[in-house]
């Protein structure tokens, strides 16, 4: 299994996991606007794309999105697009996507940080463990 930053040259590989990735967040099947995006996101250099290779079959993706935090004072890079395609599920793929985007942001030193429990009807979200009403996770030293 080989995990590398993607390229443009990765679009076609890209498309249809970004396009089950949206269906199974309960969004319509749309490969046209799915490569409209993703192809931006590559051309305009506005966000990372981690994916996941087996052979030179793409089998799941992370992709970070640039920001900053006032209260942190820095830039982060967040995410909430994390896919692995159904049959190599279990295998740790997810988690081996989430280090690298890890290892990335420390060698940048960029705060990664995870959007949590969040749905088309919320803005922010309660924790369901501790009651903090947070939007994301912290992934990295502050």
């Amino acid at each position: 299994m080989q995990i590398r930053l993607a390229s443009a040259i990765d679009l076609d590989n890209l498309v249809p996991l970004f396009n089950a990735y949206r269906q199974s967040l309960g969004q319509a099947s749309d490969p046209l606007a799915a490569r409209e995006f993703l192809g931006a996101r590559l051309r305009e250099n506005d966000s990372v794309i981690f994916l996941a290779l087996d052979e030179n079959n793409a089998v799941g993706f992370i992709q970070l999105y640039p920001s900053f935090s006032s209260i942190l004072l820095k830039p982060l890079w967040y995410f909430d697009d994390l896919y692995v395609t159904p049959a190599y599920r279990e295998q740790g793929i997810d988690k081996r996507l989430i280090q690298k985007a890890q290892e990335l942001a420390l060698e940048a030193e960029v705060m990664a940080v995870r959007r949590t429990h969040v749905s088309a009807s919320t803005s922010v979200v309660l924790d369901e463990h501790s009651g903090d009403r947070t939007v994301y996770e912290l992934m990295g030293p502050v």
